[in-house]
């Protein structure tokens, strides 16, 4: 049964806010989405919409696109609705007009161990990092980025075998049920929040293209975490015979070639390795450029000389 006393209006606009959306729909009394609009896209011209406007629709919850977060008409929408909290997840950064509009104000979820990993990447930066855990943070919304007092937190395991959307798919959710409680505690002034120490802070930037490219000069654990960190999208990539190609899935082997970094050293039937500055990367999933994803057995078959090909 829905808390009608929690009244909320949720922003958000990804696959990963919608674990979250559907639980605070359980919950809660949903006044509203806001995500971004659609757009139109491709050769067709078909709109394409949000991850969270797909669901909305699915689940019969009243929409509202916004381009504009500073519009006023846009804030006395808001206002008018007279909610107690406003719930982000996965959304663009809201105007400090904005924070004061509900009751009992704006909750954040991100997906990090605050201060550890303010910024638009944390998951990414996790992974790149090498790191065995990270986790997932609610808390109350300052108009300084990430900095609000932290609600409530938990930790979540990395395995090696994580990729982005592994490590999503698990934070998305432990973080939906943190984020229940959180509104409960919020509700009911029951919250004991803690300041953030602004001396363990760490950043995590938003990915740039020149991000994803793979040096073959470095060790194989660090471009296998390069690679993990960003499949399933936007895909680590590196160049062969003057054509891209982007990497979903590698593995970490030892090597005694004394090949130089990024020579193919071993051609098997599902997967090719290469050199890098310490061991070697065995490669599982690629994409080549101008043609779909596959495995690497179709790679390999469809590729002539591979053996004499260098990646970089």
């Amino acid at each position: 049964m829905k808390d009608k006393k929690a009244k909320i209006i949720f922003f958000g606009n990804t696959e990963f806010s919608n674990k979250v959306l559907d639980e605070c729909n359980k919950n809660f009394d949903v006044v509203f989405v806001v995500t971004n609009p659609s757009k139109k896209m491709g050769r067709g011209q078909k709109y394409r919409h949000t991850p969270v406007m797909e669901f909305s629709k699915r689940n019969s919850l009243n929409v509202v696109e916004c381009e504009d977060l500073k519009d006023p008409k846009f804030h006395k929408k808001l206002a008018e609705n007279n909610v107690d909290l406003f719930i982000v997840v996965a959304y663009k950064i809201l105007p400090k007009e904005l924070l004061n509009i509900p009751n009992s104000g704006c909750i954040n979820l991100h997906s990090s161990m605050l201060p550890k990993y303010r910024g638009a990447a944390p998951i990414q930066h996790a992974i790149l990092n090498l790191d065995q855990e990270t986790g997932v943070s609610t808390f109350l919304i300052e108009p300084k980025v990430d900095t609000g007092k932290i609600i409530l937190q938990e930790k979540v395991d990395i395995s090696i075998n994580d990729n982005f959307g592994t490590l999503s798919e698990k934070l998305s959710k432990v973080g939906s049920k943190l984020m229940i409680n959180s509104i409960k505690k919020v509700i009911n002034n029951e919250a004991d929040l803690i300041v953030q120490d602004e001396n363990d802070v760490s950043k995590a930037p938003k990915i740039q293209k020149k991000d994803l490219e793979i040096t073959w000069a470095e060790k194989a654990s660090k471009i296998d975490a390069k690679i993990r960190a960003f499949s399933p999208y936007p895909g680590a990539f590196s160049f062969i015979d003057n054509k891209r190609i982007k990497i979903f899935k590698s593995e970490v082997v030892k090597s005694d070639s004394i090949s130089p970094p990024g020579n193919i050293v071993n051609i098997e039937k599902d997967f090719f390795e290469v050199k890098c500055k310490k061991g070697s990367l065995r490669i599982f999933e690629v994409q080549i450029e101008g043609k779909n994803r596959m495995k690497s057995n179709q790679f390999i078959n469809g590729y002539n000389n591979l053996e004499k090909s260098i990646l970089g």
